[in-house]
């Protein structure tokens, strides 16, 4: 089946009301198998032109993208489709299953993700976007006229808009750092960081992975300075899920943000917000739904955002 046939089936799926078992043969129907291992060690070439087949990608087209978009392939996406077709049938059994309260899908998930980030279940949030993360924990500090947060002059417009507007708003003061293009050793950068976080300073906020240039800071040292200086570290991590191994235990900061329908090729429409569980308590949620106070749930809180589309 050709992949506008199957687009126009699985409509057709959706008009006529076919059962679900249906819908599940014409989500299966174009389905390459992955290539082996034995396939790479024998022949590479054709080992990613199978690769290839696992996408929706026009043949024509290279996507050198991947810092904007990942191109998400065809299992992710017939298991986004086969749960929607699901959901909408009102057949889920785990409810709630429409973004008010965290069924077990959603648990596994969260579980899932912490392992991949060497935390703990109860500092995940799934958000939309590292844009959405960064505003979370921006808007969700108390922060005075005239307290200090320290950026960069290379951040993106999503991990950066938010503090302009709080320094807009409420008084507060962003310090840049100017990073060196390039610079002559991570030890630069550090002096640099080290020259900014003085005594009026209240969070460092700053790219893992740098959106201009692709410089990777020290994010570790980074974080360390500000522990030890009673000052949060909140990282935009947009573009380090899927390019560097990552363990934010390790790295040691407060808050992370990323979006892995970048580099990790996931859906559109879905972001990871890692809060610390020590400074949890230090942050309000932006949307307030029922359980907007209810520590007990940790991180989750930050993720129920009322009525959501759970499928991706």
């Amino acid at each position: 089946m050709k992949r506008r046939e199957f687009v126009q089936h699985a409509m057709a799926a959706a008009v006529l009301g076919l059962s679900r078992e249906q819908v599940a043969q014409l989500l299966r129907a174009e389905a390459p198998p992955l290539p082996s291992d034995a396939l790479y060690e024998r022949d590479p070439e054709w080992y990613w032109a199978e690769m290839r087949r696992q996408f929706l990608l026009d043949p024509n087209h290279i996507n050198l993208n991947c810092g904007s978009l990942g191109v998400c392939p065809l299992p992710v996406i017939r298991a986004v489709a086969e749960h929607l077709f699901t959901s909408e049938a009102f057949n889920e059994p785990d409810y709630p299953w429409w973004g008010y309260g965290e069924n077990e899908h959603i648990r596994e998930v969260r579980e899932e993700l912490a392992r991949f980030l060497g935390v703990s279940r109860d500092e995940i949030a799934l958000v939309r976007n590292a844009t959405e993360a960064m505003n979370t924990v921006c808007n969700g500090l108390d922060l005075n006229r005239g307290d200090v947060v320290v950026t960069t002059d290379q951040e993106h417009p999503g991990g950066l808009c938010c503090w302009q507007q709080k320094e807009a708003r409420f008084g507060i003061r962003l310090r840049y750092v100017k990073l060196p293009l390039p610079p002559a050793s991570k030890e630069q950068i550090l002096e640099l960081f080290d020259r900014a976080l003085t005594p009026d300073v209240r969070v460092v906020s700053f790219s893992h992975i740098t959106t201009t240039t692709g410089l990777v800071l020290p994010a570790r040292e980074i974080c360390a300075m500000a522990r030890e200086r009673g000052i949060l570290s909140v990282v935009d991590g947009a573009h380090a899920i899927g390019q560097l191994p990552l363990n934010l235990r390790e790295i040691g900061c407060d808050f992370y943000g990323t979006s892995p329908h970048k580099w990790l090729l996931a859906p559109k429409g879905t972001g990871v917000l890692f809060l610390r569980e020590a400074v949890q308590d230090r942050l309000w949620v932006n949307i307030a739904s029922g359980e907007w106070n209810n520590k007990a749930l940790k991180a989750y809180r930050f993720s129920n955002l009322g009525t959501c589309n759970l499928s991706l």
